[in-house]
Formats: C-alpha cells, sequence, structure tokens
C-alpha cells in the first residue's frame, strides 16, 4: 500500500478543511497516511502565507524535508506556490499544488486515481485532533466558498488563495443536512476566507444562504466567520433580521480600521456607517451573539487620534477586537508606504496600547495571528462569555 505524508501546517481554517478533504482522497484511492516522511511514497510540505512568520515557517519545513533526502518525491502544497512562485521554484524543482488553482491541479498527484477527488466530499472535520484549538466534534465547520472578493493592499492570503469561488447553495446544504443527520451538532460553522460576498456569481448571497441553513434544523447554532463590512452594502436589513435568531451565537465582522483615509489606503470600501447600525439592529432581540472583530494598527502614517476612533467604534459594538500589526511585504501594493512606516517598536507599541484600550472598556483582546496556543486561550475565554450569556 503506497504511503502519503502531510507535514505539520499553520493553516488557517478554510485551507485546513481543504487539506483533510485531500488526505480523505488518497485514503479513497487506497493510500495510506504516515507519519514518518522517510516511509513516504509522496511527502507533501503544507504551506501558509498568512504572516510573515507563517511564510519561512513555510520555507523551513521545505527545507527540512529536503534534508531527509525526500526532494524526488516531494509536493510543495499551499500558499506560498502562488504568493511566492519565484522563491518556490528557487528552492523546489519538484511538483507544487496551489490553493488558488487546486481543482485543476490536485488529480496530477494521483494521474490513475479511481476516485477524482471532484467525487471527495467536502470536510468539516479537521485531519488531526492538533488542528483544533480545542477538540469538539459537536462543532463541525462548513467551508463556503475558498478565495476572496477583495484586494486589500496589504492581504498577504489573497495572493495565496486567488478570487472568490463559491461552492452552490444545494451542495452547502446537502453537506449541513448530513451532518445534522448523522451526528448531535450543536454548532455549525459557515466559513471561508471572506464569506460577505459568498454566491453572486451563482445568482444568490450570503442572506440566502443563512436563512436557508437555518431552516435545516432547530437544534443547532450557527456561528459566522470572516463576513466583510463590504457585505453589508446590500443585505444589511435582510442579515440583520436573520442574526437577531438567537440561535446566531458568532459573528466575526473585520473592519481592520474606521478610518476613511486609512480604508483608501487600504484598497477597502468604507462601510463603517452601515456597521453600527447593523449591531445596534442586532442586539435588539439577540443578546447572545458575540460580535467579533479585526484591527490593524501601526498602518503608515495612522495618527494616534484615528486608532482612538477605530478603538472607540470597537469597544461600544463589539465584544472581541483581534489586534494586529500590519506587516508590509515588497511583492503587495501597501509596500509603497514602506518609506512612511513605523518602526517595528513603535508598531508593537501600538499593539500593547490598543490591547490595553480594549481591556480597559471590558471587552476581550488578543493579537495571536494563528497561534494555536493564544486561540485556544481565547476560544475558552468565548465559551466562558457564552455561558454568561445562557448559551450552551
Amino acid at each position: 500500500m503506497p504511503k502519503v505524508y502531510f507535514s505539520e501546517d499553520d493553516m488557517c481554517t478554510t485551507q485546513k478543511l481543504q487539506i483533510a478533504r485531500v488526505q480523505n482522497w488518497f485514503i479513497a484511492n487506497g493510500w495510506e497516511v504516515t507519519e514518518n516522511p522517510e516511509l513516504a511514497d509522496m511527502p507533501i510540505a503544507l504551506t501558509c502565507n498568512g504572516w510573515k512568520l507563517l511564510t519561512e515557517n513555510s520555507f523551513k519545513r521545505i527545507e527540512r524535508l529536503q534534508n531527509l533526502g525526500l526532494s524526488e518525491n516531494l509536493v510543495v502544497f499551499g500558499c506560498v506556490n502562488d504568493a511566492h512562485p519565484k522563491r518556490v521554484s528557487s528552492v523546489h524543482t519538484g511538483q507544487t499544488i496551489s490553493n488558488a488553482k487546486i481543482d485543476e491541479q490536485i488529480d496530477s498527484l494521483l494521474p490513475d486515481a479511481a476516485i477524482p477527488f471532484a467525487d471527495i466530499p467536502h470536510s468539516s472535520e479537521f485531519r488531526t485532533k492538533e488542528d483544533y484549538r480545542i477538540y469538539d466534534l459537536s462543532k463541525q465547520f462548513v467551508n463556503i466558498a475558498n478565495g476572496c472578493s477583495f484586494n486589500c493592499s496589504f492581504c498577504h492570503h489573497k495572493p495565496g488563495l486567488g478570487d472568490r469561488r463559491s461552492r452552490t447553495k444545494e451542495d452547502i446544504l446537502q453537506q449541513v443536512e448530513k451532518l445534522v443527520k448523522k451526528m448531535n451538532i450543536r454548532i455549525i460553522v459557515l466559513t471561508g476566507m471572506e464569506t460577505s460576498f459568498y454566491g453572486h456569481e451563482h445568482g444568490t448571497n450570503f442572506a440566502e444562504l443563512l436563512e436557508e441553513v437555518l431552516n435545516i434544523d432547530e437544534n443547532f447554532e450557527v456561528h459566522i466567520a470572516q463576513f466583510q463590512p463590504q457585505g453589508l452594502h446590500k443585505m444589511s436589513d435582510k442579515l440583520a433580521e436573520l442574526v437577531q435568531n438567537k440561535r446566531i451565537t458568532d459573528f466575526q465582522l473585520p473592519i481592520q480600521t474606521t478610518s476613511s483615509r486609512i480604508l483608501k489606503m487600504m484598497k477597502r470600501a468604507d462601510r463603517t456607517s452601515l456597521v453600527g447600525p447593523f449591531i445596534e439592529k442586532i442586539r435588539e432581540r439577540n443578546n447572545r451573539v458575540i460580535m467579533r472583530t479585526d484591527l490593524i494598527v501601526g498602518w503608515p502614517t495612522e495618527t494616534y487620534e484615528e486608532l482612538d476612533d477605530s478603538l472607540a467604534f470597537a469597544v461600544k459594538h463589539f465584544d472581541e477586537i483581534a489586534v494586529y500589526a500590519i506587516e508590509l511585504d515588497p511583492d503587495l501594493p501597501a509596500w509603497k508606504y514602506k518609506s512612511e512606516e513605523f518602526s517595528e517598536k513603535e508598531r508593537n507599541l501600538r499593539v500593547r496600547y490598543a490591547r490595553e484600550f480594549i481591556e480597559r472598556h471590558g471587552k476581550m483582546a488578543h493579537c495571536g495571528q494563528q497561534d494555536d496556543a493564544t486561540m485556544a486561550e481565547v476560544e475558552e475565554m468565548r465559551q466562558k462569555m457564552r455561558k454568561l450569556r445562557g448559551v450552551a
């Protein structure tokens, strides 16, 4: 029986689900998964481009497997292939599979496979227990789209994930229905790299999908991840009405900043005027939902007045705020602001300032990027907050 090895990874939720599906495909075609790369007929290095640290970890992973003498059969999988193609080709001459082009490329790994990748159901679970921040199979993940609709000037994710590719509503609803019938599901997480423009290429939208998901069964909660404020432009009222349902207990709405000047530099539409009323409408009937957002601080030329405005808005409307210092990259459009970049010391000071501001106002703050230990701690804090609000 041939053996495949998957390396450790720093992937985001959507890509952990993707690689779990890939693993299921290998198994369905008679392959065995090994934890020893030296026993593998096909070692696969999993990569992430989310932050500089994760990118460097990815290249170290490739180097480690090459140093074991595995270059000949090594496959490099993931975001660095599209985000840093020249760097990948300088260190690896073998096969690559990109996240952005996975549907076109993946079957080349097993050209004689009896079962094509397209026939493998989308996974709602991760590959290993270690991939979970808190291992709980009553919470299942449903990836509704890959890639992103936007082109934010600072974003490390988009170059590796490509444009948005929504799954059909029918496919998603079938997955949720099967989960509900098969297991004692407590939570369904509707996720994606960005979910706000879900379904536009299919003539539908996120609000329509959410309404049908809620109608499948009344015995599970719904968490909504990565809904960008831009998506409120056409469905604010309808979506707010749906999220007033007390079965919606978690909603992530990453605003990044409230400064219209900085949003323009970020190449993001300013929907701040929609966010406040949207959340206030939800709170009228649903006090169980935990509203979460992300803030980027230390943007080149950012003033403390702009930072304070963003923080004041965030603590007014959100329960949890993730704070990140901007990372400029020469391969991204925001690099043109490099000459005005703050020092690393100043950016770190602003992160600390923001965190102290948030916690002083009694809200939850974190700045852990994808660090599993930090995020596990944050998830435990969310669970405590939900219990205080009467959420199971």
